[in-house]
């Protein structure tokens, strides 16, 4: 079940899009008209996807939705009485905007779409980093290598068997050694 927080300045419209949300099998779990109190609830409850007006009292929607992504909290959908001109300069939470009127249709697949869009960003911003740790473990490991072939007169396949013999004798992990050695090896320079 996802979870919405709907941060809109109208409590008509704050309650239709809760019955729809609803009814639909979305837990709302807080409804308010301010961008303060949208932030506090957020910041407990990472990763909740947000329904917010471009009225809020406090901050104006984009502005709220731009705080939003610096603090990682979750996925915006701004919803407004007229199109919004946002420039280039687009929030990396926003991953929609409805104006309004809003049909029952719009607000369930803009949701639907946000929240797989949202998921699809994470994912991809852990393999990301998943990446930059494959390639800081493997230039330490050259580097260990390096030291370790003009140290012991070895040739690169052999320094690399001695590491990861000694990796695996030791029971610490080929990064972990590689960085011992790199450190040893500057510390001794």
């Amino acid at each position: 079940m996802h979870s919405v927080l709907i941060a809109v300045n109208n409590q008509n419209q704050s309650n239709k899009f809760k019955k729809i949300l609803t009814s639909r099998g979305y837990q709302v779990i807080a409804a308010v008209n301010d961008a303060y109190s949208a932030l506090r609830i957020l910041q407990n409850r990472k990763g909740t996807l947000s329904l917010i007006g471009t009225d809020l009292q406090g901050l104006n929607g984009l502005q709220l939705a731009q705080m939003i992504a610096d603090g990682d909290l979750g996925p915006v959908v701004l919803v407004s009485k007229y199109a919004v001109d946002a420039g280039a300069n687009l929030p990396k939470s926003l991953f929609g905007m409805l104006v309004q009127p809003i049909t029952e249709y719009q607000l369930i697949n803009t949701v639907s779409l946000a929240l797989a869009q949202y998921k699809h960003q994470k994912e991809l911003e852990k393999e990301v980093e998943e990446l930059k740790e494959t390639i800081e473990s493997r230039k330490l490991i050259e580097r260990a290598k390096g030291i370790i072939m003009k140290k012991y007169r070895l040739s690169e396949d052999e320094a690399y068997r001695k590491l990861r013999s000694t990796s695996m004798e030791k029971r610490i992990p080929m990064k972990k050694l590689a960085e011992t050695i790199v450190t040893m090896h500057d510390y001794q320079l």
